[in-house]
């Protein structure tokens, strides 16, 4: 079901390109962005009791690249490394002096694909980018606390090794963003925005039964700053 909503998304992108092409001629812009990702893992802990899960912070760079068919049009892609990084702790009874907790930070290659609707006046716009998006487990590192047979805290700090037969590492999922537009002259365009990515594949491959999905929710605020590739050069 999840993957029918991601592959409609695109047709629809491709289709409203279409229709905005007819009408004008656009400009090509390509940027710089950063800024920062805070992570929620959506997921279940009913099978493990006194557990809970926090969403963490990380950060985001990318390149945009914007192609505007019109003044109110354009598409966008942006080639961008996100963190999506999350946290488990144990609570209530499992809670010691050193409360035992699991860390995790992951870095993920992501591109979307964007219709980028502009509003507003000449100078300043605001602008609405509904999207889907494709990325890349790139990598991840562990650190934490846990008890070790005396209970007594052993610390650990060290990367990931991905397990080809249960970590998928190809995510897929749709994005919704809202922002603002300074056109500062015809060279540079100053953007700020936020971002909501929706993942829609498990980070879990389909390996054994009764298995509990995990799925990222992402946040991000960044800004950037676009420049017309033809007034470059």
């Amino acid at each position: 079901m999840k993957t029918k909503i991601f592959l409609t998304s695109i047709l629809l992108f491709f289709s409203v390109a279409a229709y905005a092409q007819d009408e004008k001629t656009g400009r090509l812009y390509v940027g710089l962005s950063g800024g920062y990702a805070h992570n929620h893992l959506t997921t279940s802990v009913g099978y493990r009791p006194f557990t809970a899960y926090e969403g963490k912070g990380g950060f985001t760079v990318g390149v945009p690249v914007v192609y505007r068919f019109a003044d109110w049009f354009s598409l966008q892609t942006e080639l961008s490394i996100l963190q999506k990084n999350y946290k488990w702790l144990r609570t209530e009874y499992y809670s010691y002096d050193v409360m035992p907790y699991h860390e995790v930070k992951n870095t993920y290659l992501q591109l979307p694909l964007m219709a980028r609707f502009s509003f507003g006046g000449k100078k300043l716009r605001g602008f609405c980018t509904p999207g889907v998006f494709i990325g890349y487990w790139a990598g991840s590192r562990i650190k934490g606390i846990t008890l070790d047979n005396n209970n007594q805290p052993y610390a650990y700090d060290e990367a990931f090794e991905f397990d080809t037969r249960r970590d998928k590492r190809f995510e897929y999922g749709l994005q919704i963003g809202l922002g603002l537009e300074y056109r500062y002259n015809q060279l540079f365009t100053f953007t700020l925005e936020g971002r909501y990515d929706y993942s829609l594949s498990d980070m879990q491959k389909d390996y054994m039964k009764q298995q509990i999905p995990r799925y990222n929710n992402t946040y991000v605020i960044q800004a950037g700053v676009l420049f017309n590739f033809v007034s470059l050069f």
